[in-house]
């Protein structure tokens, strides 16, 4: 009966060949089965070890495809932190935590503190603008390894790949919060955890959020200057204050004006490291300080800077203030004046004033 079913079924006009079509099926769909889930545990293998294993596996599958196999890597970043990614050619996410380094000062004096004061940094300094998503995180106990204090990290994300146009940007930013969080609680940074919220985007130039934190850098280096302290009628002369604080240094460049009649001023304070230098740069102005040099007749207008040594938050520090007018008459008392309120609003103690110099 067997031998009878068997040749009815070879003589079948199509049976044979369905079967053969559905074992070839068969086959077909246990080797891409079998195959995507060798794949499914290739890439599971690389996402456990990419990043030091910390990235979000759900987040991180929802941003690459799973159609290809992965690769993953690990390794330092720029100056010695962490460089790593994830994903194949139709995706991959690439995070980078870098320190946040202070370049170098061009110079010690007021306009350079004030002005545009930093040597060029490293190419790799600006990548986290072009990024996706970046976060800063505040390490007050310092990152060892460095020759400097760095105080901070960057960490930041991108996507890249044929297959990511259509997935949000921020996508990146459990990713890039998870490995910002692995490194603050590594370096025992304190503070708290560090969330995908805190990611965002680099403002762009002349945005709204990037003119709230250069005006915020003003706001802290001028706060101290108030026009109507100089007397009644005393107004800002609707310039662009300049201000900013570094890791040694701080200063203001500001002004007044009382109908045609206007004054500039500028502070600056230094401490630490860039006090010898300071003392060099100075050295002819602070020898004369205190001397009662008259200033120089016939000059177009006439500047008088005040000195004093004092202990501040920062430590030890010199302090200068200097007030720029078209007339010398009262322009020193101006200046001592206004370098005992500068003192006052930074809360400095041991004060000892070294007097003023016409420049």
């Amino acid at each position: 009966m067997g031998d009878s079913a068997w040749a009815r079924f070879r003589r079948h006009r199509w049976l044979p060949q369905a079967a053969l079509v559905l074992l070839a099926g068969v086959l077909i769909a246990g080797f891409v089965l079998v195959r995507a889930e060798r794949r499914a545990s290739h890439n599971a293998e690389v996402l456990a070890r990419a990043c030091g294993g910390v990235l979000p596996r759900e987040a991180v599958r929802a941003l690459l495809p799973e159609d290809e196999r992965w690769t993953g890597r690990s390794g330092p970043g720029p100056r010695g932190l962490v460089s790593c990614g994830v994903g194949g050619d139709g995706g991959r996410l690439d995070v980078t935590a870098a320190p946040v380094l202070e370049a170098p000062l061009k110079g010690v004096r007021v306009e350079h503190v004030t002005g545009d004061p930093y040597e060029r940094e490293p190419r790799w300094a600006g990548d986290h603008e072009q990024a996706d998503g970046q976060v800063t995180v505040a390490c007050p106990g310092g990152l060892p390894g460095y020759a400097g204090p760095v105080t901070a990290f960057r960490v930041y994300g991108s996507l890249s790949g044929e297959s990511v146009d259509d997935r949000p940007r921020d996508a990146v930013d459990p990713a890039v919060a998870a490995v910002a969080e692995d490194l603050r609680t590594a370096h025992r940074c304190g503070g708290a955890p560090v969330r995908p919220a805190d990611v965002r985007p680099f403002p762009a130039a002349g945005s709204e959020e990037s003119g709230k934190e250069s005006a915020k850098g003003v706001l802290a280096a001028c706060d101290w200057f108030r026009p109507a302290r100089l007397g009644p009628g005393w107004q800002p002369t609707g310039q662009l204050d300049r201000g900013a604080s570094h890791t040694g240094a701080r200063g203001c460049s500001t002004g007044a004006l009382k109908g045609r009649q206007g004054i500039g001023v500028t502070s600056a304070s230094w401490w630490g490291v860039l006090l010898p230098e300071v003392r060099t740069e100075y050295g002819r102005e602070l020898a004369a300080a205190g001397r009662d040099v008259p200033p120089a007749a016939g000059a177009r207008s006439f500047t008088v800077a005040a000195w004093a040594e004092a202990r501040c938050a920062e430590g030890p520090a010199l302090h200068r203030v200097s007030v720029t007018g078209e007339r010398p008459d009262g322009l020193a008392d101006r200046a001592e004046a206004l370098l005992g309120r500068y003192l006052e609003a930074a809360h400095c103690r041991d004060t000892r004033t070294l007097g003023t110099v016409w420049q």
